[in-house]
């Protein structure tokens, strides 16, 4: 079963520690959760005025083959949505402008926000490249009430990038994050201290934050469907069933997580996925893109300075049936060719089963930021690789990502 890997080049956790399973509510924590609207859609027709207003889909190279990876809100009203094939977008909604993704302006804008927060709060933990959680413990004397603060914020992003927000505020994460979500498109949504149970009651267990399709399952199996049930479950129950981990589902069900928030965020992985112009069964094809795939994620290894323990490989299938395997490596590298020779080897068996592929994937995991340990008896060989490597890296900085590339026969 092939799992979800994210389509962007950086998938980072939220470092967060945990103050306690349960806070009593009425303490005078405030979280505040911004989400930008259509993010990459807005993005866009900031770009290209002409775009404002229009129904915009970003996705894919190509309208044939690619997926939704977002779209305006003008398109969302003809009933397109995220992960969509872009020829059943299209059917939905003829009149769009169908867009490739352009990440590079993503980060950008993404990095912008991130900065305004930063000057306007004292603690900001981005959780992705279009939402952050903020805490404004203690603002309260150089904003006003929590309101107060969020509408400056909204107001700060909206000048100063162009782009809309919607924002959740609450005494929890999770409660603040789901209010969020309920005041969209660009707007403010506040749960009072001492009604975070009563808003979350009615909504159903998967609603929240943290409870995936499994845990789901399970307590839909235990006959439990709305968070209200959840938080009335005893805990002794729960623990039962899930361990330590039950009495702070219960906790959340009742909107009393809190947790501190820490600013630093850690790349858990960096990957590149692409669908080919055409479904392909030939290995000399698929190992032409992998490489490609892997020369974009080894240039960003070595930008952040960090080196993969694990490489993972994925295929999807004509039949959009996929497959993925891994590999630990011996010594973590940021190194095209050590990552490729390893990547090759766990590709090769995906594709030569003869199944037509129409998306190939490529992530590395496990991320170091020290270096490996320096082997004392190193040859000139590897010494002049090293070498190699940051000559290319400054020349593709100061030229272009597409001023150099390595011909495959190198390897």
């Amino acid at each position: 079963m092939m799992k979800n890997f994210s389509p962007f080049q950086c998938e980072k956790k939220l470092q967060i520690r945990p103050r306690a399973v349960a806070v009593v509510r009425g303490g005078n924590r405030v979280f505040l959760h911004v989400d930008l609207d259509a993010f990459f859609a807005s993005v866009e027709q900031i770009k290209n005025p002409k775009l404002k207003g229009k129904p915009v889909i970003v996705g894919g190279r190509n309208s044939r083959r690619g997926v939704v990876a977002a779209a305006s809100y003008e398109a969302k009203r003809f009933g397109v949505e995220t992960g969509m094939p872009w020829m059943q977008a299209k059917q939905k909604c003829p009149t769009a402008v169908f867009l490739p993704a352009d990440f590079d302006a993503y980060a950008d804008y993404s990095k912008k926000v991130q900065n305004i927060l930063e000057t306007m709060t004292p603690v900001v933990a981005q959780a992705s490249i279009d939402e952050a959680y903020v805490d404004l413990t203690g603002c309260e004397r150089i904003y006003g009430t929590p309101r107060q603060a969020a509408e400056k914020i909204h107001q700060a992003i909206l000048n100063q990038t162009g782009l809309e927000a919607s924002i959740g505020i609450a005494g929890s994460q999770s409660v603040a994050k789901m209010a969020s979500k309920l005041a969209k498109p660009c707007g403010m949504m506040e749960v009072p201290k001492g009604a975070e149970e009563k808003f979350l009651a009615p909504m159903p267990v998967e609603a929240m934050p943290g409870i995936g399709f499994q845990i789901g399952e399970r307590l839909r199996g235990m006959g439990i469907l709305t968070l209200g049930q959840l938080a009335a479950i005893p805990p002794n129950l729960l623990r039962a069933s899930f361990g330590i981990y039950g009495p702070f589902l219960r906790a959340k069900a009742r909107g009393e997580d809190t947790w501190e928030l820490e600013v630093t965020e850690v790349i858990k992985s960096i990957g590149k996925q692409e669908t080919l112009e055409q479904d392909v069964s030939d290995w000399p094809v698929i190992k032409q893109k992998l490489f490609e795939l892997i020369e974009k994620v080894g240039r960003k290894l070595r930008e952040e300075n960090l080196y993969a323990r694990r490489v993972v490989v994925f295929v999807r299938y004509a039949d959009f049936s996929g497959e993925a395997t891994s590999k630990t490596l011996r010594e973590p590298s940021s190194f095209d060719r050590v990552l490729f020779n390893h990547a090759a080897e766990l590709m090769q068996p995906l594709v030569e089963n003869k199944k037509p592929i129409r998306l190939v994937g490529f992530s590395a995991q496990e991320l170091v930021k020290q270096p490996p340990q320096l082997d004392l008896f190193r040859t000139p060989k590897a010494l002049r690789w090293e070498r190699f490597y940051n000559s290319l890296d400054k020349v593709r900085n100061q030229f272009g990502s597409k001023t150099l590339h390595f011909c495959l026969k190198l390897f």
